[in-house]
């Protein structure tokens, strides 16, 4: 087998239809379906070597060198960025054993259980998930409300994920599915990724006339997926509990 200059794993998936590469900044991944032949899926690798090697130079440019938890586990000042503004986040022990968050008027106190500390960034990361959860579930119900009357695109239900390569989805029964760390980026670009996954309720493909219907709803749309993209990848990064 071939080395190559990132951390590479193949991972077999039984939804998987075909071969797939996907590139982080921990690495690249190659999912494939549950019978493919290991050695045929190498050869793709290496057939796609030099393309793989670009798009890890792109994941890792820009990149903030430490994490979100990084910060927190070690004592750093903390600001926690909601939907365009930066708020303090104040992170005290505690003796009890469940970590809380707490909006105050101009902050947010993070408790943690000090009996627990090693294990702070994934208890962390779980108490701001479980807030996250509800506060843009609330926020992404005004804007499905907002357009989706404009072409009857009626979403069943919202749901709060944690996504590792995607902002949003839209289920076969029409469940509008957002990345939680949409909560820490601009309003403007939560209500694209909520149109982006509405509009997929009548196309079910990227092709023109789902950019079309894009546009109809939000003839701007383009400033918030350069947003994405070029802050996209370092927002996932600094909020991946995992680390590098």
């Amino acid at each position: 087998m071939q080395e190559y200059p990132f951390p590479l794993q193949l991972k077999r998936s039984a939804r998987a239809k075909r071969l797939r590469l996907i590139v982080k900044v921990t690495g690249a991944e190659c999912v494939m379906p549950a019978a493919f032949p290991e050695h045929r899926a190498w050869a793709f690798i290496h057939q796609h070597r030099d393309w793989l090697a670009v798009k890890y130079r792109e994941a890792v440019a820009g990149v903030p060198p430490r994490t979100f938890w990084d910060d927190l586990a070690n004592g750093h000042e903390m600001r926690l960025p909601i939907q365009g503004r930066s708020w303090p986040l104040h992170v005290t022990g505690c003796t009890g054993g469940r970590s809380r968050l707490r909006v105050a008027e101009e902050s947010f106190e993070l408790y943690l259980p000090e009996r627990h500390k090693p294990d702070w960034k994934r208890l962390g990361e779980r108490a701001l998930f479980d807030w996250a959860r509800g506060w843009l579930a609330e926020r992404a119900g005004e804007w499905v409300r907002h357009h989706q009357g404009k072409a009857s695109l009626r979403a069943r239900d919202i749901r709060i994920k944690r996504m590792r390569t995607r902002w949003g989805s839209c289920g076969a029964y029409n469940d509008i599915n957002l990345n939680w760390l949409l909560t820490f980026a601009p309003s403007s670009v939560l209500e694209y990724v909520v149109v982006h996954e509405l509009c997929h309720i009548r196309h079910r493909d990227h092709s023109v006339r789902f950019w079309t219907l894009v546009g109809a709803h939000l003839p701007a749309y383009a400033a918030q997926r350069s947003w994405l993209k070029e802050h996209g990848r370092s927002l996932m990064y600094r909020f991946d509990v995992t680390g590098p």
